[in-house]
């Protein structure tokens, strides 16, 4: 019984690998031009876009349960839901991190790696919905991360740059921080946890766990950015909020040291 188990969570995660990539491709080629052809407006298309994606991150999520290849809870997960303008930090423990936070809210945006962009099956779809690509400018991003932020945008950060390295040190990106002090936005914590561990930095999508994938996501509270500015110039806001983010995320992942988080102020 425990092999044939195996065998169907290995053919699920398989078949919702493919039709993930398979739904982006017919969204960019299909949907997106329609988009194009049917709405003016540049910021009604990408909210338009940031919705269709939305949707079929929640189709996704919904055929990899029925596939048995994951479960999930949710915690204060309606906080996340009404957030508006907004910068969500978390934790990025698996490759289905941002796929579960993107079917919890109907319009979000998110940064994206260079060569996700060029991707193929993802091209259209950064193109569309106007995800922030990196393109190894640390000002530019931060600039478009606040411009984003401005326009009432939610954006999902995942601080440490790139999937969480189980027993290494906890070291943030150091733009995050910026970006809130900067945009002057409220910062949404939210906790990632997936038992047993899997699709982690490293791992091919086959090495599948002995049992079913089980995530839990709790939606925190809200870091006001506000009160890091006070009298500082926002260098050292800036530091004092990486910080914090750091020893959260420290105690979040359950192992190594908060890098340069010698000078948080909780608050």
């Amino acid at each position: 019984m425990q092999r044939l188990d195996y065998a169907w969570r290995l053919f699920g995660t398989g078949l919702s690998f493919a039709a993930f990539g398979i739904g982006g491709l017919v969204i960019s080629l299909v949907f997106f031009p329609l988009f194009n052809l049917f709405v003016r407006d540049r910021e009604k298309r990408m909210a338009y876009a940031q919705r269709l994606v939305h949707g079929a991150f929640r189709l996704h999520r919904d055929f990899t349960i029925f596939m048995g290849v994951i479960d999930w809870e949710t915690h204060n997960a309606e906080a996340l839901a009404n957030d508006e303008g907004v910068l969500v930090v978390a934790n990025h423990p698996t490759l289905l991190d941002v796929v579960l936070l993107m079917s919890m809210m109907k319009r979000s945006q998110c940064i994206v790696k260079a060569a996700v962009a060029r991707n193929p099956f993802m091209r259209g779809v950064v193109a569309a919905t106007g995800y922030i690509r990196n393109d190894d400018d640390p000002e530019k991003l931060v600039a478009d991360c606040v411009a984003a932020l401005e326009q009432g945008n939610n954006l999902i950060v995942f601080p440490e740059g790139s999937r969480t390295v189980p027993g290494a040190d906890v070291k943030l990106q150091r733009g995050v921080a910026n970006i809130a002090i900067r945009a002057r936005v409220p910062i949404r914590l939210v906790t990632i946890k997936c038992e047993p561990p899997t699709l982690m930095k490293g791992q091919k999508w086959y090495e599948i766990p002995p049992r079913r994938m089980h995530f839990t996501i709790r939606v925190q509270g809200l870091v006001e950015s506000e009160s890091y500015i006070g009298e500082s110039v926002p260098s050292i806001a800036a530091r004092r909020l990486n910080g914090h983010l750091a020893e959260w995320l420290m105690g979040e992942v359950g192992h190594g040291t908060a890098r340069g988080s010698h000078s948080a102020s909780h608050r």
